[in-house]
């Protein structure tokens, strides 16, 4: 496992490594320039002493024409007085004189190079190893020429070794200098290290305070600019973290405390069907309690069928969803569920919002309405078909009377707007109780359902002279309650003519459009206002009070039509404007 290492160790050695490389450097490159420079002065300060000896020899050797013994006496002589090794070679290589060996035992000296340089008439120079003195030497050597041609060679020659002590000397001072400047650089590289480091673990310190969640300490700010800036970034952030917090916890308090009071169930859970969040309310339909549903699979403690139907469909989709569901417990419960996606800030879809609100006590009261009222029209209906009865006996005994046939014809009216009202109201009452569960799907043909509508509305129209136009495909069918669906239409006819001036039309089609099947009715009567539409489907609701009641209308029969689409999953729309006329369409699934 990779161990991660302190700044220190990181900083201190890299000062340390650049020091040491630099005092390095300078050493090398130092030691190499006074080397060559020693070289150098040596190389011109034998020169000069050859030139010397060059001058004095070419005297005795061309003038006094000195034997070789006492060439060599005098080479040892100014050797000594020069501290120099001082040599003369004849031109066939032969030592006439050397001032530190003995001639007798050197050997020839023609294949050295300086003297083969010399004899050319040229400086020679060489450095190589002595074998007559153990040393390494440097040589220089002259020339003495005679008519331009070379009487002898005069060489010249020091030890180089002393060269490299010296050098060996200069270079152990550079390293005892480069040793005490690295220790102290060492010394002072480690002092800024710690100083730089310093402050940044008071920071560091400061920073594990926050993550602790001490927002409210401060960082002090160090002397340098960089630092001083981060430590006043680090403080603001702090300040601001601590707001934020602040601010969400505050959030937070607040939205348990609406979901403590609100009445109604509020649940969230996630795309993996488990639960984000849950009120009380919520985990008194579970029978749970709300600390204990969270973070668990909403299918795991939603134990009645209905309910988890309705979460999978709601999890399924985009779209709101709503439906009401029977929840048994000690007493029976009806909720009405209504759900919505969730989203988070970039869209993406993070789970499902689920609210439940329980209408016990509303469909109870609801029930208790329509029961009423189904009660009352059931009630009121035999003595009105017992007076209708009786009007119609007294038709029969007093025809010759007009005065009393005008009374009993009004009577005979008005019993018979009664008895459709009641028969309407018992319609529709029939209609709450099925709730969709007593409706029988098949699939019917829609022309012989239309053929048989218009038919039964042909009397009414033909009064008005009014004709009754419809078109179908013959194979167009649909899943339809065909008893119900017949009522549904009779009623959009029957309104149609009512609301019709004579000798108009009245028009009927059907037509299937991708998965929907679209059954139109349509009319040029006398129309409605844009602000009415929203409320013909309202019970009771007349646009014309005095037409309707001339007409006989009751108010329910688009209130029928409605209840009947819904129950067959469908929708009705419909599209009017005064004086051009209405159409309804009902959409059925195909």
């Amino acid at each position: 496992m990779y161990t991660k290492k302190k700044l220190i160790w990181q900083i201190f050695p890299s000062f340390l490594i650049i020091i040491l490389v630099s005092l390095f450097v300078e050493t090398w490159y130092s030691t190499n320039h006074f080397k060559t420079f020693f070289l150098e002065n040596s190389e011109k300060e034998l020169t000069v002493r050859a030139k010397l000896i060059q001058s004095k020899f070419a005297h005795f050797l061309i003038q006094e024409n000195l034997p070789k013994e006492d060439i060599d006496r005098l080479c040892k002589e100014l050797g000594a007085d020069i501290e120099t090794r001082l040599t003369v070679i004849s031109p066939s290589g032969v030592v006439l004189g050397d001032s530190q060996g003995r001639v007798e035992t050197m050997e020839n000296h023609s294949g050295r190079p300086e003297i083969r340089e010399a004899l050319k008439g040229k400086k020679g120079m060489s450095m190589r190893y002595s074998s007559t003195l153990d040393n390494n030497m440097m040589y220089i050597a002259l020339p003495i020429l005679q008519n331009g041609k070379p009487k002898a060679v005069v060489r010249t020659a020091v030890s180089v070794s002393t060269i490299d002590k010296n050098i060996k000397d200069v270079r152990n001072k550079i390293l005892f200098a480069m040793l005490i400047t690295v220790m102290a650089a060492a010394a002072a590289s480690l002092y800024v290290a710690r100083r730089i480091i310093r402050p940044v673990e008071e920071m560091k310190k400061g920073a594990q305070e926050f993550a602790k969640g001490n927002l409210t300490g401060r960082l002090a700010a160090p002397d340098t600019e960089e630092l001083s800036e981060l430590a006043r970034v680090m403080n603001t952030m702090a300040r601001n973290l601590d707001e934020r917090i602040e601010d969400s916890m505050n959030r937070q308090r607040e939205l348990e405390a609406v979901h403590t009071s609100m009445q109604e169930g509020v649940i969230a859970i996630d795309n993996d069907e488990r639960i984000i969040t849950i009120n009380a309310a919520a985990s008194k339909i579970f029978d749970f309690p709300a600390s204990q549903l969270k973070k668990r699979n909403i299918l795991e403690v939603a134990r009645n069928f209905e309910l988890q139907t309705f979460i999978q469909k709601a999890l399924a989709t985009h779209e709101p969803v709503e439906d009401d569901i029977l929840v048994q417990q000690e007493k029976d419960h009806i909720l009405n569920i209504h759900s919505t996606a969730l989203y988070d800030t970039q869209e993406k879809r993070m789970g499902t919002l689920i609210i439940f609100h329980d209408i016990t006590r509303i469909r109870r009261l609801e029930s208790m309405h329509k029961a009423f009222a189904a009660n009352v029209s059931h009630e009121l209906k035999t003595p009105l078909t017992t007076i209708k009865g009786f009007i119609e006996t007294l038709q029969e005994m007093l025809k010759k009377d007009e005065e009393t046939q005008s009374f009993l014809k009004i009577l005979e009216k008005n019993v018979n707007r009664m008895i459709e009202l009641i028969n309407d109201l018992l319609a529709l009452a029939r209609l709450e109780r099925l709730q969709g569960t007593g409706i029988e799907f098949e699939e019917h043909h829609l022309s012989a359902l239309i053929n048989g509508v218009v038919n039964i509305c042909r009397t009414g129209a033909d009064k008005k002279n009014i004709a009754m136009e419809y078109a179908c495909p013959e194979d167009l069918t649909a899943m339809v309650d065909p008893i119900l669906m017949e009522q549904a239409l009779i009623n959009l006819v029957d309104n149609a003519v009512k609301y019709s001036p004579e000798k108009t039309n009245v028009h009927i089609e059907a037509k299937g459009r991708e998965d929907m099947v679209e059954i139109r009715v349509r009319d040029t009567g006398t129309g409605m206002d844009k602000e009415h539409l929203p409320k013909i489907f309202n019970r009771f609701y007349r646009v014309d009070k005095a037409r309707s009641r001339h007409e006989g209308g009751t108010g329910l029969g688009l209130a029928i039509v409605k209840h009947i689409v819904q129950y067959h999953n469908g929708r009705i729309e419909v599209q009017s404007k005064k004086g051009m006329g209405t159409t309804f369409t009902i959409s059925l699934p195909a």
